[in-house]
């Protein structure tokens, strides 16, 4: 068989890129050659989307620098011994703690107070009825420029209003653990970057001998409680400041306060109630006896100063001068604060303090504060003077002048209060024909000691 010869295969430009999308085809190179360009611009716009912001940040940090404050509050520090006034604008901050969160709420405060002084108001015992409420009355106090609350720890009848761990308040029924906590109290103000100043009634307490025989007035026989007047006209026991146990009782209250971040104390109520002269015979002369009542006083506030050093005496500023506040000795008082309480109106004819003449005169009303800010700190030696001011025994324009003038005379602390609270009786009976613990053979005050 012949078999023809094959020549050498020949491939035309036709046939090799019969397909557009073939290897060579010169449609494909455009397309692939648009689809990198595309790509490309792609890739720069994104690309100066996300280093752009990133790039000013840095410049404007570079030219503004943002400070990181330090934190103001923290769960596990205590509140400072010595009340420090905030800044006029505050700033926001979280602090958090293995235990819980506390979060530092921004507020601006009012420029009505000087910036270098802490203005403290008082506040009522509701506000500590729960959480929500504390912070309302935070929230108030920081929006009106104060920097410091005043809480009424203990009240004027003994009651405790936070949880505490003595187990004789309990037992007297003075306190319960329903009640916010020491450390919930503080953290609740805290938010507002606002400090605990606790008001602490001594001796006024009728709950605790109402319980405890050790810490009340008792008869000589050992068996009957003293009541300030019979028991159907409201007669009620006092704490002995002649007893130790109520030393130790109120001292211990006093360093729980000061444990759990509380940095001032004020100590209201330290007097006796009212005696009849024949009480004496029922409970013996010291009750008479002046030096022994003063002494008997001091040992109780000095008791809770070496517990609390932050604690202080509250004292009447007319009755300071006019040698009248009987807790009060000038030489034998270890607290090394007094709060005294100033009402320019009760200064109207000369005194003395300090061994130095005040005459108020015609004096206007700055002059006036002035000069009673000089006589009340010469009246408590070299303690320190906290003026109290109340916001019933002034105008408001005096209220504020009185605080920039105080401020000016170089207080660094201040407290105002809303109105008089009316204190228990002492030495000053409603009625004195009323029968109390000496009146009878079987007393109309007086009930058998438990």
């Amino acid at each position: 068989m012949k078999h023809r010869k094959k020549g050498r295969k020949l491939f035309t430009y036709q046939a090799k890129n019969r397909r557009i999308f073939s290897e060579y085809h010169p449609v494909r190179n455009a397309v692939g050659t648009l689809l990198l360009l595309v790509i490309m611009a792609g890739l720069g716009i994104v690309g100066y989307n996300i280093v752009g912001p990133v790039v000013t940040r840095i410049r404007a940090e570079e030219s503004n620098p943002t400070v990181t404050p330090e934190p103001y509050f923290t769960e596990t520090q205590p509140v400072q011994t010595e009340l420090i006034a905030e800044a006029v604008t505050t700033t926001a901050e979280v602090t958090t703690t293995a235990v819980q969160t506390t979060t530092a709420v921004t507020t601006r405060r009012s420029a009505k107070f000087p910036e270098d002084t802490v203005v403290a108001y008082y506040t009522p015992a509701e506000a500590l009825t729960d959480l929500d409420t504390l912070e309302d009355a935070a929230k108030k106090c920081a929006d009106s420029g104060y920097t410091a609350m005043i809480l009424p720890m203990k009240d004027d009848i003994g009651m405790l209003r936070y949880a505490t761990a003595s187990e004789k308040a309990k037992q007297c029924g003075a306190a319960n653990d329903s009640l916010l906590t020491l450390r919930e109290i503080r953290n609740a103000v805290g938010r507002y970057q606002i400090n605990c100043i606790a008001e602490f009634y001594t001796l006024t307490d009728r709950t605790y001998p109402n319980t405890f025989n050790d810490g009340s007035y008792v008869f000589l026989d050992g068996n009957t409680r003293w009541l300030d007047n019979a028991p159907e006209e409201g007669g009620k026991p006092w704490l002995n400041p002649f007893s130790q146990a109520t030393s130790d009782y109120l001292a211990g209250l006093a360093n729980e306060l000061t444990a759990g971040g509380i940095s001032q104390i004020i100590c209201k109520g330290t007097v006796f109630p009212h005696f009849y002269p024949t009480d004496a015979d029922l409970l013996g002369g010291q009750i008479n006896d002046m030096g022994a009542r003063k002494t008997a006083l001091l040992n109780v506030l000095n008791a809770i100063a070496a517990a609390a050093p932050g604690a202080g005496l509250y004292a009447d500023g007319k009755a300071l001068t006019d040698g009248a506040e009987e807790a009060f000795d000038i030489d034998q008082l270890s607290m090394g604060t007094v709060f005294v309480e100033i009402n320019p109106s009760a200064f109207t004819e000369p005194f003395t303090a300090g061994g130095e003449r005040f005459d108020p005169g015609t004096l206007a009303f700055r002059e006036k504060m002035l000069m009673l800010t000089d006589a009340m700190q010469k009246a408590v030696g070299g303690r320190v003077m906290i003026p109290c001011l109340r916001e019933d025994a002034m105008t408001p324009q005096e209220l504020h002048l009185a605080i920039e003038t105080l401020a000016e005379a170089g207080c660094r602390t201040i407290h105002v209060y809303p109105a008089a609270a009316e204190e228990p009786d002492a030495d000053a009976p409603a009625d004195e024909n009323a029968g109390n613990a000496a009146d009878a053979a079987q007393p109309d005050g007086a009930q058998p000691a438990g």
